[in-house]
């Protein structure tokens, strides 16, 4: 499964609520992660943690949207790296 979300924190609404089945891991664009405060990435990260998602950093990602992805026909791309 890969769906896409305009942003971070709409798919962790989604998994928070049980909207998104089988999810796993969250991929977002490595230079929009990196442009966040040390305080945001903490809280996007506590927010992922509490619901057992990965959240990764793809450098090939556009800042327009977040991959949500789970199962086994959904494995990392060689561009991310776990946040």
């Amino acid at each position: 499964m890969i769906v896409r979300r305009d942003t971070l924190s709409q798919a962790l609404d989604e998994l928070e609520a049980g909207t998104l089945a089988r999810a796993s891991t969250i991929a977002v664009s490595r230079g929009w992660w990196e442009a966040l405060s040390a305080n945001e990435r903490d809280a996007y990260r506590s927010r992922a943690e509490r619901i057992g998602i990965e959240l990764s950093a793809d450098e090939e990602i556009t800042a327009h949207f977040v991959e949500v992805r789970g199962g086994e026909d959904a494995p990392p791309l060689s561009t991310e790296h776990h946040v």
